[in-house]
């Protein structure tokens, strides 16, 4: 299944690069590692289930292109909700 596969792509990727950067917000010059970003998805899979957001729910997202926007698009998809 194509949805697996993605999510085993993310996966795999997060834990060979584990201690590298992943995302640069470079107006602020801050940078989050595969494991901060990997903490924060976390994080926001647990928003989204205390919200009751479901597997198959559409969720909405809209700001500029960041490192936060970026996670918030990674969780919503590797939590299985629809991106709208």
């Amino acid at each position: 299944m194509i949805e697996q596969r993605f999510i085993q792509i993310y996966q795999d990727s997060f834990r060979k690069n584990w201690e590298q950067p992943a995302l640069t917000d470079y107006s602020s010059k801050h940078t989050l590692t595969y494991k901060e970003l990997s903490e924060e998805i976390a994080k926001l899979h647990i928003l989204m289930k205390e919200c009751g957001i479901s597997k198959g729910d559409k969720v909405a997202l809209v700001g500029k292109n960041t490192p936060q926007w970026c996670t918030v698009f990674m969780a919503v998809v590797t939590y299985g909700a629809i991106l709208v």
